[in-house]
């Protein structure tokens, strides 16, 4: 199926305030770009503090951000996630500002934790906002497109950064950061142009006096965490997520660099190269997935990302037994385009899913549900990598790490018998595309 369907489908849906939207996380993502991994560096290089104390701050934010994401998908069902997400990009924009000008430890730990908390109320209502502003239908199209909008911004901003950053230049970080802050002043000022949009579900249906019914309303839905940790179909949804993200996404962003300096023994150059490539495929090849997975059941492509990133694990570990320098990039390279592939399968697919499992009224948990899977992964990932690198089994990580991606396989197969034709995307139900 060609390209040019999913581009047809983006020009539908890229309208008012979905348009608004997509502009805004571009630009926050141009601005992540131009810091994105420069943060310890900086810290270090540049404010003098020990590693230990960057990367302790670094766990203190990871472990901060897991904490309250619970609390903003309750949040975000019971005020909607437009007011979430206009207070936690505004706090994110001000904690990052601040970077540029922290000289010691107290005020890096103020503005790690300004970014920390803001954090937790970012990803998670927003793909709760697009949920709300897009048709099921066309849930995956724009997640897809968001990620591909992503992965544009943090590749050009890398490369804007590398023309600014200087190590003797503390003036250029400050630039640097208050740059990426604008990013998130562009997030908040599209969604604040939303009007109305992004509410409770309950508060829009009513928000207009002449549509109020001549009897009082019903109360809104109740429920809570205890009701989504009932639902058995998100359950296995989350152990399948989970794996993924632990041997997936994790652990390549733990050891990937560290396997490639260490273990292949390639110059530090060839890392920015090799992740080059990855961006550059998710850009070049999403639309293009967008297109062959339409229609196709969600489970089964979920099934896919873990046969890919399998693959890739073991094309990673055939690098080892490589002498030849070119060769071993080469290997490496098509590792990584392998994974990206797999990306896009993963990113318009997984939210996709899980918010046609979302009732309405919990749909702020789910979505924060899912942030916690990022989170726990985000610990495993770099636990089981420092504990295979300690023990120098670095052939034995990547093997391990293929293993589990195969296992998250066969778990997303089986969940294929847990849902329904409509979650599951083997029938696309007939819907007019409203703002809800």
């Amino acid at each position: 199926m060609p390209a040019h369907t999913a581009v047809a489908d983006v020009r539908r849906i890229a309208h008012g305030p979905v348009r608004r939207l997509f502009i805004g996380q571009f630009l926050n993502s141009l601005g992540n770009g131009l810091t994105l991994a420069l943060l310890v560096v900086y810290l270090s290089e540049v404010r003098d503090l020990p590693v230990s104390t960057a990367t302790g701050l670094l766990a203190w934010q990871a472990v901060l951000a897991l904490a309250f994401s619970p609390l903003s998908g309750t949040l975000v069902d019971r005020f909607g996630p437009r007011p979430i997400l206009l207070g936690a990009v505004l706090l994110n924009a001000l904690g990052v500002l601040g970077y540029g000008f922290v000289t010691t430890t107290a005020q890096a730990f103020v503005a790690m934790t300004m970014v920390a908390i803001a954090g937790s109320g970012i990803w998670g209502p927003a793909s709760a906002l697009t949920a709300r502003l897009v048709p099921s239908a066309d849930r995956a199209t724009a997640f897809g497109f968001s990620f591909m909008l992503l992965n544009l911004g943090l590749g050009l901003g890398g490369l804007i950064s590398s023309t600014i950053v200087d190590l003797q230049d503390p003036t250029t970080f400050q630039l640097l950061y208050a740059l990426t802050s604008l990013g998130y002043v562009a997030v908040f000022l599209a969604v604040l142009s939303m009007g109305n949009v992004g509410r409770r579900p309950y508060e829009e249906t009513h928000a207009e006096p002449q549509e109020q019914p001549a009897v009082a309303p019903l109360a809104p839905p109740d429920g809570g965490w205890v009701d989504v940790l009932r639902d058995r179909t998100l359950l296995r949804y989350a152990a399948a997520g989970l794996l993924m993200l632990t041997f997936g996404y994790g652990s390549i962003d733990a050891g990937l660099s560290l396997y490639i300096t260490t273990s292949v023994g390639l110059d530090e150059r060839y890392i920015g190269i090799i992740f080059a490539a990855n961006t550059a495929v998710i850009v070049v090849m999403q639309l293009f997935v967008l297109s062959l997975i339409s229609g196709r059941s969600r489970s089964r492509v979920l099934a896919g990302v873990g046969i890919l990133w399998a693959t890739s694990w073991l094309l990673f570990g055939s690098a080892l037994g490589i002498d030849a320098e070119w060769a071993a990039v080469m290997v490496l390279t098509v590792a990584i385009a392998v994974f990206a592939i797999g990306e896009t399968m993963w990113s318009p697919v997984a939210p996709a899913l899980l918010n046609d499992l979302a009732p309405e009224h919990l749909r702020g948990r789910y979505n924060s549900f899912q942030s916690l899977l990022w989170g726990v992964s985000g610990a495993l990932g770099p636990l089981m990598t420092g504990a295979f690198f300690s023990a120098e089994l670095d052939r034995q990580w990547t093997l391990v790490l293929a293993v589990g991606c195969g296992i998250a396989a066969l778990i997303a197969l089986q969940l294929r018998h847990s849902l329904t034709p409509e979650q599951d995307g083997r029938a696309v139900p007939v819907e007019v595309p409203t703002l809800r």
